[in-house]
């Protein structure tokens, strides 16, 4: 076999393949999608997590909403809203003393939404987020306390489109919520037939989302745009609503679509979730640093794994655990190498574990400490210090993983550098020093920057 760079790679091929509509999940880089990952939230440091989910498109989308705790990608809080077409859903995650039975008194998040789209179960409005996912038999190790919910991240899946009678109760204008609970229902038409009047999608979704990250004492505003995934599925998924499917390996698409710098690449993978991990796979991901008390300036890095209990919880991967391109089991880490820069080009390297689904980076100046970390007052935090104040920093992911075109007699094979990894850099500075005493807070989010690394062998 030969090692050849993916610009030489026969362009024949790709053309064929990616005639066939929607048979490969893609990052759709416009931000319309199937399944929308928003790779984080908290309400930890009197924090809002205000979310919305629009539907572009004419049909009634079925949809389902998942929130995941940061650890290790645990359902805290499922629903399914049928949002009519044209039409926007928004809610808002709080701070939230449980009184679930057994967390009385703990941290934790609920749900505030004044929105009138037709959700199943109704009523989420002020629901708090559970901890039944990682408690008694589902104990993963990482704790029980639904202090743990308090930052992850979202995920959203069409399941299908609602058509007929069951359409008009969704729209606004002839809207009855009532009657789509009773499909739930004991003996109701979805419990008896899930798909009726529910047509497949096509794969393109239509749906875009965002969140807004809001500091309430410092009056602070950062946003970002939700990944946006197409081709994830072309059936139904019309499952059951509180139930933890459909997830990120139920999707009909084993192959996925990577743009590089020449052409398309379409990868054929086992699983569902492999294909759509390689869409985030990245061996380097970048950002921009400053540490500075003369200015209040602080930088933290949200570093998120979407997929990441596929490949490393028992509990949910379809294959042994570890999977690559991931190296350690539940609850071990996964390491890196942080090569930091000052703004004239003098380096530093530190070695580092991501060891959660969802982990922060605080840049610092100083010792370490086991506080949270200072914008975000994240508790699932890693403090470096990387001998800079300010400049900037690449880190350095070395696992990978291979996969074959089976299809063919002599089918390539495909090696990715790195993990599949989403989230964003956010910086915050602070000026004690304006007239009047006055004290101003400014904020800024940037996603993350990356480079992927992909070597294609043909025999």
């Amino acid at each position: 076999m030969k090692k050849i760079s993916l610009s030489i790679v026969l362009t024949s091929m790709f053309i064929a393949s990616i005639d066939r509509v929607h048979a490969y999940v893609s990052l759709n880089e416009k931000g319309i999608g199937q399944v929308l990952i928003y790779p984080y939230y908290t309400v930890n440091n009197n924090m809002n997590t205000l979310i919305s989910l629009t539907n572009t498109s004419d049909k009634v989308k079925a949809v389902k909403i998942k929130f995941l705790e940061g650890k290790n990608n645990r359902d805290t809080l499922i629903f399914s809203i049928y949002i009519p077409p044209f039409d926007e859903w928004t809610g808002a995650l709080v701070t939230q003393t449980s009184t679930i039975p057994n967390h009385v008194g703990e941290p934790s998040v609920k749900l505030i939404t004044n929105d009138t789209t037709c959700t199943v179960p109704t009523g989420i409005n002020g629901q708090e987020f559970l901890p039944y996912a990682y408690e008694g038999d589902f104990d993963d190790g990482f704790g029980t306390d639904l202090s743990r919910g308090t930052e992850g991240q979202i995920q959203v899946f069409e399941m299908g489109n609602v058509v007929g009678e069951y359409a008009n109760w969704a729209i606004h204008s002839t809207q009855d919520c009532n009657k789509i609970q009773n499909n739930w229902a004991a003996e109701g038409a979805w419990i008896v037939d899930p798909t009726e009047n529910i047509d497949a999608p096509n794969g393109s979704g239509g749906l875009f989302g965002s969140v807004h990250l809001i500091d309430v004492n410092g009056g602070i505003d950062v946003s970002y745009n939700a990944d946006a995934i197409q081709g994830y599925s072309t059936e139904i998924q019309h499952e059951l609503p509180g139930t933890s499917l459909p997830n990120l390996n139920s999707g009909n698409s084993k192959m996925s679509m990577i743009l590089s710098p020449s052409l398309p690449l379409l990868v054929p993978w086992e699983f569902p979730f492999q294909a759509v991990s390689s869409l985030f796979i990245m061996k380097n991901i970048y950002a921009e640093y400053i540490v500075d008390n003369g200015i209040g300036a602080n930088t933290e890095m949200v570093v998120s794994f979407p997929t990441k209990e596929f490949f490393t919880d028992s509990s949910k991967s379809p294959s042994q655990v570890p999977v690559a391109p991931f190296t350690s089991e539940n609850g071990e880490c996964e390491a890196a190498e942080l090569l930091a820069y000052n703004r004239e080009t003098s380096n530093s390297t530190n070695s580092i574990e991501f060891c959660l689904a969802v982990n922060t980076v605080e840049f610092i100046s100083a010792a370490s400490t086991n506080e949270p970390s200072t914008i975000l007052g994240s508790k699932n935090t890693m403090k470096i210090n990387t001998s800079f104040d300010k400049g900037w920093a690449s880190f350095i992911f070395d696992q990978e993983v291979s996969t074959t075109d089976t299809s063919q007699t002599f089918g390539s094979t495909y090696t990715f550098k790195g993990l599949p990894i989403a989230g964003f850099t956010i910086q915050r500075f602070v000026n004690a020093s304006l007239n009047g005493g006055i004290l101003a807070n400014y904020a800024g989010l940037v996603k993350h920057k990356g480079a992927n690394e992909i070597i294609v062998l043909v025999p």
